[in-house]
C-alpha cells in the first residue's frame, strides 16, 4: 500500500518534527532559484488577487500560480510582437532615416497593442 505525498512533498519541501508534530520547512528561495514572471505576469496575479481572489488562492494552494502566471506573459509578449509588426506595415515611417519618427511610431503600436494585451490577457480570469 503506497503512502499518498502532501502538496509539500511533492513540492519538495522538507518536514522537521518538533514536539511529535511534522512541520513543513520553508526557506527564501535564491535569486537564481526564484521564477520571474515578467512584466504581464505580475499585472495578470495582481489583477487575479484583487478581482479573482478565490481563484487566486486555489492557483497558489496547488503551486500552480507562477506557471500559469508565466504563460500568461509569454502569451501577452506574443501577442504583442504579432500587433506592433503588423501596425509598422499599415505604417511605414516617411522619413526613413528619422529615428524619432520610428520611435513614435513603434511608441503608438506599442501602446495601442498594450491596449488590447490588458483586455484579452492581462484582465481576464484564466
Amino acid at each position: 500500500m503506497s503512502e499518498e505525498k502532501s502538496l509539500f512533498e511533492t513540492l519538495g519541501i522538507d518536514y522537521e518534527e518538533r514536539n511529535g508534530l511534522l512541520y513543513p520547512i520553508f526557506e527564501e528561495e535564491s535569486s537564481s532559484e526564484t521564477i520571474h514572471v515578467g512584466k504581464y505576469g505580475d499585472l495578470w496575479m495582481e489583477y487575479l488577487k484583487v478581482n479573482h481572489p478565490d481563484r487566486y488562492r486555489h492557483l497558489f494552494r496547488f503551486g500552480k500560480l507562477m506557471t500559469k502566471a508565466v504563460e500568461v506573459n509569454e502569451d501577452a509578449y506574443e501577442m504583442l510582437d504579432s500587433i506592433v509588426s503588423k501596425y509598422l506595415e499599415k505604417h511605414p515611417p516617411i522619413d526613413l532615416n528619422s529615428t524619432m519618427e520610428m520611435w513614435q511610431i513603434r511608441e503608438q503600436a506599442k501602446m495601442m497593442a498594450e491596449e488590447m494585451i490588458f483586455h484579452d490577457i492581462v484582465n481576464q480570469f484564466h
